[in-house]
């Protein structure tokens, strides 16, 4: 009946706030610590529950998170945060996908799936990618003013020899591929599938530049470069927390198609 499928989202959500606070009070005063990052993707994104994670599953346990934060409350600045990072995660996914696909085969397994623990350890001090950063920025600053030029930046786009010196840099912190050779193939077909190098032109590089030019000099200094990876680094930190707390329990809700009638979920939306 109608009314029952208008009725069953609340239900739905009644169960995970009851399933919810189970868990909180069962919990021992000592508080356990959450599972890894990538076992929780693992976990959430594995629908079918074969051991592997596939594209599609991707794809519509995003959609599900759509549905879930498509009417957040107005004015709600995490609720939007989340809805921006999801777009953002939406529209990267298929070249992260690809990117941990180490042996190509289309799937996802959890050991793969445990890069996106080692990124996020990375970020950690001493993990590893603010040295990585710092390296990169010394290899692009050509005239080592200690700052980037537009010059600079886009004359690194187009050399193969910075692109392989990069890659192999990122090779040992992220071994994704067999070699550093085989992960340089990788960038350059991902390259060449958003348009090549000959796509990006000076003046792309300069509107980009604008979103960690916080001074407006038209150069990137170093301070400028740790400010964004400070911020961007927190919002990846709490973003990958709040999935590790929620990620098991949404898992145990993946399966229901939140749109179809039969699952009792259509025109669902949830205020934030």
């Amino acid at each position: 009946m109608p009314a029952r499928r208008r009725n069953a989202p609340s239900f739905l959500l009644l169960l995970i706030a009851a399933f919810a606070s189970t868990v909180l009070s069962q919990q021992p005063k000592r508080q356990q610590p959450l599972q890894p990052i990538g076992d929780v993707l693992h976990l959430f994104l594995d629908k079918d529950k074969n051991q592997k994670v596939s594209m599609s599953e991707v794809d519509s346990q995003i959609s599900m998170l759509e549905v879930l934060f498509q009417n957040g409350a107005e004015g709600d600045e995490q609720g939007e945060q989340y809805k921006n990072i999801l777009k953002a995660v939406k529209a990267a996914a298929p070249t992260i996908f690809a990117l941990l696909d180490s042996n190509s085969d289309k799937e996802l397994t959890k050991s793969e799936l445990k890069y996106v623990t080692k990124f996020e350890n990375s970020l950690k001090k001493g993990g590893g990618m603010r040295e990585f950063l710092r390296d990169v920025f010394s290899m692009l600053d050509v005239d080592g003013d200690d700052q980037l030029s537009a010059d600079e930046l886009f004359a690194a786009s187009q050399s193969s020899t910075i692109l392989s010196d990069v890659t192999v840099r990122f090779h040992t912190l992220f071994p994704l591929r067999g070699n550093p050779s085989e992960l340089e193939d990788f960038v350059k077909k991902t390259i060449v599938s958003f348009g090549g190098q000959d796509s990006l032109d000076k003046e792309s590089v300069e509107k980009g530049m604008k979103w960690i030019d916080d001074d407006g000099d038209g150069y990137i200094n170093r301070k400028e470069v740790g400010k964004f990876y400070n911020i961007a680094g927190k919002q990846f930190m709490d973003t990958s927390k709040s999935i590790r707390q929620m990620g098991p329990m949404l898992a145990m809700f993946g399966g229901m198609d939140m749109n179809s009638g039969g699952g009792g979920g259509a025109g669902f939306k949830m205020d934030l």
